[in-house]
């Protein structure tokens, strides 16, 4: 049984991936419409299948720090790199309902800015929160879609990834994206998702946080 399980949980999460990678095209799509970079909007892509949650999202730099240009002076660097620890917590980023009983597996943070590349290994994950939860099935080339080239016109982003377990997927009605309160730069998360409810997309702003499926 151990190993029927294994294999379960790794097609439910290659499921998961292909659901996002379809995400993923049509947030490319909408980028190529002009908004692949645009101050104070983030893009952002939920999957949900069987129980497993995976929340991406893409933010211009200026949202969250204040600013694009590489960072100098230790003030701008320890903003950075506070920025990368905070968004690590992702049980305070995304809000899943307590009755789902949903674990947080994984949580990868990427930046363009020069002090992530020079010290901050994004390949952490917070594993006092995984309770001994392997990391087998986590997949290291998803990191190579990462890109650490910077823009010449000074553009710079962040991008996360959170991964979730939920014991009791049936009570997944909704999600809160808490970036807004926290980062007042964003105005507004424009997302897609695909759920057992279907495929949806809209909005959140300040007064409206709440992805409701």
């Amino acid at each position: 049984m151990g190993s029927l399980k294994v294999n379960a949980l790794r097609n439910n999460t290659a499921k998961v991936r292909h659901l996002l990678a379809i995400l993923g095209v049509a947030v490319s799509a909408g980028a190529v419409a002009g908004e692949a970079h645009e101050h104070g909007k983030v893009a952002l892509t939920l999957a949900i299948e069987a129980g497993n949650v995976e929340v991406s999202w893409r933010s211009p730099a200026v949202n969250l720090v204040g600013f694009e240009h590489q960072p100098k002076t230790p003030e701008e660097k320890q903003k950075v790199e506070q920025t990368l620890l905070n968004l690590k917590q992702g049980y305070e980023q995304i809000v899943l309902p307590d009755s789902a009983l949903c674990l947080l597996k994984e949580a990868d943070i990427d930046t363009t800015l020069a002090a992530h590349a020079e010290g901050h290994d994004h390949d952490d994950h917070d594993h006092e929160k995984h309770d001994g939860h392997g990391h087998d099935d986590h997949d290291h080339a998803e990191h190579d879609d990462h890109d650490h080239d910077h823009d010449h016109d000074g553009h710079a982003d962040f991008s996360a990834k959170y991964t979730f377990e939920c014991r009791h997927p049936e009570h997944l009605k909704q999600i809160e994206v808490n970036l807004m309160p926290s980062y007042p730069g964003i105005d507004e998360i424009r997302y897609q998702a695909i759920t057992p409810a279907g495929q949806t997309g809209g909005s959140l702003t300040q007064g409206n946080t709440v992805i409701v499926f």
